[in-house]
């Protein structure tokens, strides 16, 4: 007598595979709309260069030299604009990251129900005198999955700690970048 069906092992592994092709794509689709979102920011920043060169070659005297260069001391757009870019990067990882671990968190529960069944299938079939293997079995089964219910609580907690430190981090850079803004405005 065999406690192991060929057909679910075979489910089972097909099932891995899948799993471990949904999260490549999903890494990857991360990584192209990263690449994107850089290039977006470069070409951004190269047109706004691009741009004080232009107003610097057509400055005619020194006072709108001087008036134009006071005007690229403002660290505000600057500012605004790493705090995006920050911002969009953050969101994607994140983005990506919750999306590998909802496919990853199905493909646990799910090899949890399957063991469990096999559990259950040992314990219907042992012999007489083997409850105690099998309750230790089962033990630390409920074991595994307290840790792993733990293990994930505490990616959560981290989680939302990071993502408010973020938010406070970029609260606090935009109030600077206000404040020296409003003390350059007041010069």
């Amino acid at each position: 007598m065999s406690f192991f069906d060929s057909e679910k092992l075979h489910s089972a592994q097909q099932a891995n595979f899948d799993l471990l092709q949904q999260i490549s794509s999903k890494v990857f689709e991360g990584v192209e709309q990263l690449g994107q979102l850089q290039l977006k920011t470069l070409r951004a920043s190269s047109d706004d260069q691009f741009e004080i060169f232009r107003k610097l070659l057509s400055a005619r005297d020194p006072q709108a030299f001087t008036e134009l260069q006071a005007s690229f001391t403002q660290p505000s757009a600057q500012a605004e604009r790493l705090l995006e870019f920050n911002r969009q990067v953050y969101e994607l990882i994140s983005g990506t990251q919750a999306e590998v671990a909802k496919l990853t968190e199905r493909q646990i529960e799910a090899s949890a129900k399957q063991t469990q069944e096999l559990v259950d299938v040992i314990a219907r079939n042992a012999p007489l005198g083997a409850e105690p293997v099998v309750a230790v079995f089962k033990s630390a089964l409920e074991s595994v999955g307290t840790v792993y219910e733990s293990a994930q609580k505490a990616a959560r907690q981290a989680a939302e700690i990071t993502e408010n430190g973020i938010a406070a981090a970029a609260q606090a850079a935009r109030e600077a970048s206000n404040s020296t803004e409003e003390s350059y405005h007041q010069q």
